[in-house]
């Protein structure tokens, strides 16, 4: 098993962070984490900060199975000491499921931080083109502004970004920032996908403005699991023509439980 430094080093690398940028972070001395990479641990009031900073769990960034997790696995893991993936028996839309999902519990800066970049790796990686990100009111609002961050910091990539709004204002205004236009280009952010119901009202309400066209939907989860009527993520890729990205699936996570990763 590696040491507690071996360990720090290996995860500073991954993020491509030197010792200084990493010192800065966390508010030490770059001298305090070339001390820990050499031999030396840190105090244990800094697991925890580590730990958030590298998006592990303490177990983790101790050594404990680091090389043996996905990155699906570590984000389930995640979602866990989060609090977001509560484990029991729970109904479904009409099916009783093993786990339950509570995003509202990605309620810290730093929870947006590490699901916006989460959410750019996997846009990134998909190769999607699109002119504008759109946060669906009300979960998928501060998640989509989490991810145009993201995508801004870590790739790079300048788009626009607006939500849609459930009321409409004084001005009789249905988005909230940029005004979207025909022709336009649109990836949806949103916490999860159930049913897709949520997802396709929101989209004919942009459309009563702007004649969008839809890239792609991304989510933290498709809750569909084997034995559900219907695929939510399926009717909307018939539905639209869209991609439909999520960071886990539900066999993901049941996988994950059954091998006591959670």
């Amino acid at each position: 098993m590696n040491t507690i430094g071996e360990t720090i080093k290996k995860l500073r690398k991954a993020k491509g962070m030197t010792q200084e940028e990493l010192a800065e972070v966390i508010h030490v001395s770059y001298q305090a984490v070339s001390k820990w990479e050499n031999g030396g641990s840190p105090d244990l009031e800094m697991l925890p900060v580590l730990a958030n900073t590298f998006g592990v769990t303490i177990d983790e960034l101790m050594g404990f199975k680091l090389a043996a997790y996905t990155n699906k696995e570590k984000f389930i893991r995640l979602m866990a000491d989060a609090g977001v993936l509560k484990l029991g028996k729970f109904n479904i839309k009409g099916k009783e499921s093993g786990f339950y999902l509570d995003t509202e519990r990605l309620s810290t800066n730093l929870h947006l931080a590490k699901l916006g970049e989460s959410f750019a790796d996997l846009i990134m990686d998909a190769q999607i083109d699109f002119d504008s990100i759109m946060g669906i009111a009300y979960h998928g609002i501060s998640f989509a502004a989490a991810t145009a961050v993201a995508l801004a910091s870590k790739y790079g990539r300048t788009v626009n970004f607006f939500s849609d709004r459930r009321v409409p204002d004084s001005r009789g205004r249905i988005v909230c920032g940029h005004t979207p236009e025909d022709g336009e280009c649109v990836l949806i952010v949103d916490d999860l996908i159930n049913s897709g119901k949520t997802v396709s009202n929101a989209i004919e309400r942009i459309r009563t403005i702007a004649d969008i066209r839809v890239a792609g939907l991304a989510a933290i989860a498709d809750r569909y699991e084997e034995g559900m009527e219907k695929s939510g993520a399926r009717e909307l890729e018939e539905t639209y023509g869209a991609r439909v990205l999520t960071i886990v699936k539900g066999e993901d996570i049941i996988r994950a439980i059954e091998k006591g990763i959670v």
